[in-house]
Order: structure tokens, then sequence, then C-alpha cells
């Protein structure tokens, strides 16, 4: 059998090399963006504020996080904030700083508003914000989404 030998002129070259250089960089994309998804499913928990391990919850300014599949915050009295609890860039745990009202990762620096808005990267996906219900005749917070 007889080999073919084609030979790609520079033109050609080029233009496969953008195009499958394109294919990594939408393939690793996508990736970032299923990892989100992943955060996204669906959550539907309450937590009683009387139980312990929730404690925290009752101080402004401090933190909890629940099952590691969302990170709550207490913003004001009554007031919670609920996000994903993994940084969006390398899925690093995040902190929530009080002092400036944002979520943190301690690895790349990103930092996420109160909405889980991306205020400074490298990270450039948003976390995913949960509605929060504060019940407070039953001490319960509903997570959810």
């Amino acid at each position: 059998m007889k080999a073919i030998s084609k030979t790609m002129n520079r033109q050609e070259f080029f233009r496969f090399m953008g195009l499958s250089a394109g294919v990594i960089y939408l393939s690793g994309c996508v990736l970032k963006a299923e990892d989100v998804a992943l955060n996204a499913d669906l959550l539907d928990l309450t937590i009683k504020m009387d139980d312990a391990r929730y404690s925290d919850l009752l101080k402004k300014g401090y933190y909890v996080v629940v099952n590691n599949r969302v990170i709550v915050a207490n913003v004001q009295s009554t007031q919670f904030v609920a996000v994903s609890p993994k940084c969006t860039h390398e899925g690093t745990s995040l902190v929530f700083q009080a002092n400036s009202n944002s979520f943190y990762c301690a690895l790349d620096g990103s930092r996420y508003d109160l909405t889980g808005k991306v205020l400074n990267g490298p990270a450039t996906l948003p976390l995913v914000l949960y509605k929060v219900a504060n019940d407070q005749k039953s001490n319960t917070l509903r997570i959810f989404n």
C-alpha cells in the first residue's frame, strides 16, 4: 500500500493551529462553566439557629459553611447572605470578611461581593447566590434557590 503525503502550506497551517487553539481554549471554558453549574444544584435546606453548629450565625459578621454546599454569613442583625462556598477560579474554600462585606479566597486573592459578583480576580465567574428566609418565630434559616 502506498502512503499518501500532503504538504500543508503556511496559510493552512495557521488556520489549522488557530482552530485547534480555539477548540482547546473553549473546552477549558466549558469545564469551568460545568464546575460552576455543579455548584448551582438545587438547594433547599433549613438550619436551626439554636443548633450549636450554627451558633456563629447569631453574631453579626460571622459565617458558617453548611454541608460544604453553601456559605452563610450574618451581615446585619437579622440579614443573612448565602452563596456557593468555593472560589470559581480554583475551587478553594472561601471565607467571609465582615470588615469589607465580601467573600475572599486566601489562595488566589479573588474577592466577591454579597451578591456573588467578582470584585477582583483572578476569578472571572460569579458565585451562586441563594435566597435566605429568616423565620425568627421558629428560629430557623431556610436557604434555597
